[in-house]
């Protein structure tokens, strides 16, 4: 706080300086023109009016930090040197005669500007820390261009007085050429800034410009030994003056991109200018200082430079512009161009374009089947044959994965419709690979504007819903997403509201029991099947939520409430004197996840459960996702003592090769065939013949979907060994299995 008070006490005397400041070079102007310029209160005014800026500048450098601080304080350092110089100057020097052309007072005045130069340079890396090849150049054109158009008329006038020594030639020829040199770092300062409104760098600037202006004028009428004006002292006063007022403008690295317009034009301009310098001295054979010609020459060197580093620069901007909107693997346009084209076709006056998202079906089977280098190719072929069938004014691009999107310009319902099944028709054609030829299909999803949406970001969300309706409800054909905002909201809305589910606590178990296929039909186990106690909705069952789960990666989540709760009932169980084994369906996330069998494992140990009070169910479709993964963790759960089962057997595509190297325990042969066996020869066909595969494998087979004592019966004819289905008994909840299976062994006892 102390520190802050001091800040603001310290600006305050600042202001009061500067108005002082101010009224004391006005007065002094009075003075210079009334012709009261002598005596010693003239004098003391007169010095102070030298030293006051550089004392400013140190409090001005007192209150900032870092490379400013530095900026300022050498700034300071020439300024306070520069009114040394005429303190000394004014004292000792002022009344000799004649007037000597170098003196002590010169060392004071030319330390002025190598720290100018200095703090120009430290500013500048406070500014801008990375500075690129066009921007240095830019700095170099304007200094040395600048300097040389200012230098010729200056030192065309340079004829030293007869008394002059070669070294104060020298010495006071400094003082313009210095001022030069250094208005010229100004501007290429400036020039690498792209020439942006700067207040401090103009400040700057003019004070050197009216250094320049009255050192030059000094220098000429003190060698023609002529008196020199009391008006040029105002020149030099003012020029100390913009000098330090350029320490109270905002010194901060600004990032806004510099004009484009005038950091090219300004150095073409004084690249021309340098030219027609050096063309003007050819052909009129006009005598110009060396410096000058030196000067323009290094200008007109470096805008030469400067061209061919923009075109190479333009020419890498092109091809990176390029690759930044085309697809590295198909050479499609990809998803950024694919926005910044459509947002310019919906910029057109009544603009009517289709956009459509095009989705390979079970793109990922191929990569899990025959690896990502054929999955690479079929999509460069899938881009290639899809851009063959669409006609110029169609944009395809790739939008990731196995996403592509189409914009159609001026497209309807049904003109886009015709197209879409045109790309589905070329897409169904077999891709010959080296490995396989493979057949590929597609959901597409379709918005049209205006009718789906008039702005970007509607339209792609409308056909990403029509996209997704058309993945899920595998009707063969283009879905448009007129109507489905409606679905897209309720799906969106029962992630979010199964994520607060799961976090509350919403799931509970239902449980179905497995009984033995004989006359005892002896409970041997349960299923846990999931249910969402919704508290709105009441009970949901699992297919209303599981799938949209699946897709937003919370099954993981799911499995592990669920093993959960399982072991959690299966150890009050045990306690009742119930030790039946539970169930519990696993999911595709369950066996990418290393560290699975770890958490099965504790979970067990908290509840002080033996392994075969917990089985494992996986689907093959599950298993067929990733299947030397699944193996390797599959034999790490069976080694922990898990029974493991093949649920819905029969339904998906596993070979037998899989099958005989699975470490699984059981078949759950699906109730599609089960519930038929009775009345259709074929499905009693399959299920006998695989309740022999199992048996023959060392397997127990476990028919679901046993509804009447008529399929228990033919079960048991084939030699099945575990049933269960709604004809044995309905999922109930903890509380009701409870006491059905309390009922079951009093019943049980009582026959044995």
């Amino acid at each position: 706080m102390w520190r802050r008070s001091l800040f603001a006490e310290t600006a305050r005397r600042e202001r009061v300086a500067w108005w002082v400041l101010g009224v004391l070079a006005i007065i002094q102007a009075v003075l210079y023109f009334v012709g009261l310029d002598d005596g010693p209160a003239a004098g003391l005014l007169h010095n102070i009016l030298y030293l006051m800026p550089g004392l400013l500048v140190v409090s001005a450098a007192g209150r900032a930090s870092g490379r400013a601080r530095t900026a300022w304080v050498l700034l300071a350092v020439a300024l306070i040197a520069y009114g040394l110089g005429n303190l000394y100057w004014w004292l000792f020097v002022r009344a000799l005669e004649p007037e000597p052309l170098l003196t002590p007072a010169d060392l004071l005045f030319l330390t002025f500007y190598p720290c100018v130069a200095a703090a120009v340079m430290v500013m500048l890396r406070h500014r801008m820390p990375r500075l690129s090849a066009t921007a240095w150049l830019d700095g170099v054109i304007a200094a040395t261009a600048v300097a040389s158009l200012v230098s010729v008329p200056v030192l065309a006038v340079v004829e030293p007085a007869p008394q002059s020594t070669l070294f104060g030639v020298v010495v006071n020829a400094l003082y313009p050429i210095a001022d030069i040199a250094v208005t010229g770092c100004l501007l290429g300062v400036w020039a690498m800034r792209g020439w942006r409104a700067d207040r401090a760098l103009g400040l700057l600037t003019s004070g050197m410009t009216l250094f320049a202006a009255a050192d030059t004028v000094s220098m000429v009428l003190l060698w023609e030994g002529v008196e020199v004006p009391d008006g040029v002292d105002m020149t030099w006063i003012l020029g100390l003056s913009l000098l330090a007022l350029a320490t109270r403008q905002p010194v901060v690295a600004e990032a806004r991109r510099p004009s484009l317009w005038l950091s090219t034009a300004v150095p073409a301009v004084l690249a021309v200018g340098s030219m027609g310098l050096l063309l003007w001295a050819a052909l009129t054979r006009a005598a110009i200082a060396p410096v000058s010609s030196l000067l323009a020459g290094t200008a007109v060197a470096a805008a030469i430079v400067r061209m061919m580093v923009s075109v190479r620069s333009a020419e890498a901007l092109g091809a990176a512009r390029r690759l930044a909107r085309t697809d590295e693997l198909t050479g499609l346009a990809n998803r950024r161009f694919f926005v910044e084209r459509l947002e310019q076709e919906l910029d057109r006056p009544d603009p009517a374009p289709a956009v459509a998202y095009v989705d390979l079906d079970r793109f990922k089977e191929v990569n899990d089947s025959f690896g990502h280098d054929v999955g690479d190719t079929l999509l460069r072929l899938v881009g290639a044959r899809m851009r063959a069938s669409l006609g110029p004014d169609v944009l395809l691009a790739r939008l990731g994965g196995d996403e592509f999107g189409l914009i159609m310009p001026d497209t309807g319902r049904e003109r886009a419709a015709e197209i879409v099944a045109g790309v589905l028709a070329t897409l169904r054609e077999p891709f010959v690979l080296p490995e396989v030829d493979l057949h590929v299909d597609a959901s597409v999803g379709i918005a049209v504007c205006p009718d789906d949406g008039a702005d970007r970001s509607t339209l792609l969300r409308r056909a990403d819903v029509a996209m997704y309706a058309a993945k899920t409800g595998h009707g063969g054909g283009p879905v448009f997403a007129t109507g489905l905002d409606d679905h897209a909201r309720t799906r969106l809305t029962m992630l979010e509201e199964l994520r607060a589910g799961l976090d509350r606590g919403e799931l509970v178990l239902h449980y179905q029991p497995k009984v033995t296929v004989d006359a005892s039909a002896r409970v041997t186990g349960v299923e846990a099947l999931v249910r969402w106690q919704h508290p709105v909705r009441g009970l949901v069952y699992p297919d209303a939520f599981l799938y949209t789960a699946e897709s937003a990666d919370l099954m993981g989540r799911i499995t592990t409430v669920v093993l959960d709760l399982a072991c959690r009932q299966s150890r009050a169980w045990h306690d009742q004197g119930l030790p039946v084994s539970v169930a519990v369906n696993l999911s595709v996330s369950n066996l990418r996840d290393p560290g699975f069998p770890e958490q099965v494992g504790e979970l067990l140990r908290r509840y002080d459960l033996p392994p075969a009070a917990l089985e494992l169910e996986v689907t093959e479709s599950v298993l067929m996702t990733d299947a030397d993964n699944a193996l390797l963790l599959l034999g790490r759960l069976r080694d922990l003592g898990i029974r493991l089962a093949v649920d819905d057997y029969g339904t998906g595509y596993s070979s037998l090769s899989y099958l005989q190297v699975l470490p699984v325990d059981d078949l759950k042969l699906d109730r599609a065939f089960v519930s038929r066996c009775v009345v259709d020869p074929r499905s009693a066909a399959i299920v006998h013949s695989t309740v022999q595969l199992a048996h023959s494998l060392g397997m127990q087979i476990v028919a679901e979907g046993v509804e009447d004592d008529e399929v228990f019966d033919r079960l048991r004819g084939y030699g099945c060994d575990l049933a269960q289905g709604y004809g044995i008994a309905r999922p109930q909840d903890a509380g009701s299995t409870t006491g059905w299976l309390q009922q079951r062994e009093i019943a049980h006892r009582a026959t044995v």
